[in-house]
């Protein structure tokens, strides 16, 4: 055999190979395609909205609570602590509008409007008094949703994040955080599409501080909702909210939160500021430093977490 015909041989192995690499990649994405199921005693649901369709899961008995997830993660989130936080009340999760099952307007993505969805379903359930929890970004609309319509918010427990427009502490951290301004760019979201798992998976140890936390069917839920298409483009649509975001902070902080509010950072992320910063705009605040935690509480530290907000919540 000739150069010739070497260098033949080896550039069809190569190109075989390349195949089968795609191939398995392929079967790989397929493999995560299909939504997570929640504990045995919840069961999804659709309900539409404030004009868009949003997808919720719903288990258990007692007082409405709800949880709202935040950026890189969906419902799926709270999956570990539903079973027990279940036992006490029922369990309202929802998918934010721009990610999962829910619908992926073209617009509507600032924090006021995103509570409005929950809000709408909540009467639609028939409750017209809830406790609410929400991580990073559902932390935000949390805190719209509480602003908004405070006399029908028992407790709310606000995990890891901080409010667009409260100052001093949001434009040190946006000038600080890259992805804030990355994720606003309107064609951040197309980048990223099809690119969701490497995406994912680098930037979940960003702000992270636990290695591996996510299980495997974790990691295949979320990086699923994210590759749901439009997805993408819905869930960096959040960031590029924020100048609405911070206006609607201002106007809602000129009257402080009346009831009670838990404060739950990680010990790797806001905990060292989060109870101050919420002071800011609420009178009644007690605080929870999740130790050993990054960002992705729940994951991290799952035990003193759900210990927290059962708490919380019950006392």
């Amino acid at each position: 055999m000739n150069f010739g015909q070497k260098h033949l041989m080896r550039s069809l192995l190569l190109m075989i190979l390349s195949i089968a690499m795609f191939g398995m990649a392929v079967n790989a994405q397929k493999s995560v395609t299909k939504p997570a199921l929640p504990p045995a005693n919840f069961k999804n649901q659709f309900m539409d909205v404030n004009g868009v369709k949003i997808h919720y899961v719903i288990g258990g008995q007692g007082p409405a609570l709800v949880l709202v997830h935040g950026f890189g993660q969906n419902w799926y989130m709270w999956n570990r602590i539903l079973p027990a936080l279940s036992k006490h009340f029922t369990v309202i999760a929802p998918d934010l509008r721009g990610v999962g099952e829910s619908g992926k307007p073209t617009s509507g993505y600032d924090k006021k409007t995103m509570a409005t969805d929950i809000h709408t379903l909540v009467e639609k359930l028939g409750y017209n008094s809830i406790n609410l929890a929400g991580h990073d970004i559902g932390l935000m609309v949390a805190y719209a949703y509480a602003a908004q319509y405070g006399n029908e918010v028992k407790k709310v427990a606000f995990l890891d994040a901080l409010l667009p427009g409260i100052e001093p502490v949001w434009s040190e951290a946006k000038d600080k955080l890259w992805w804030f301004g990355f994720f606003g760019w309107p064609a951040s979201g197309q980048v990223v599409a099809g690119k969701e798992k490497i995406f994912l998976t680098n930037f979940w140890p960003v702000v992270g501080h636990v290695q591996n936390a996510f299980t495997p069917e974790e990691t295949n839920e979320f990086i699923r909702a994210y590759a749901v298409p439009g997805a993408t483009t819905g869930s960096f649509s959040w960031f590029a909210a924020f100048p609405q975001d911070a206006k609607d902070n201002l106007q809602f902080s000129q009257h402080k939160l009346t009831m009670p509010v838990l404060a739950m950072g990680g010990e790797y992320q806001s905990a060292p500021f989060l109870a101050d910063h919420l002071r800011l705009v609420a009178s009644d605040v007690k605080e929870i430093k999740i130790m050993g935690a990054g960002h992705w509480l729940v994951q991290e530290q799952t035990a003193p977490v759900l210990e927290g907000l059962m708490d919380f919540f019950l006392n």
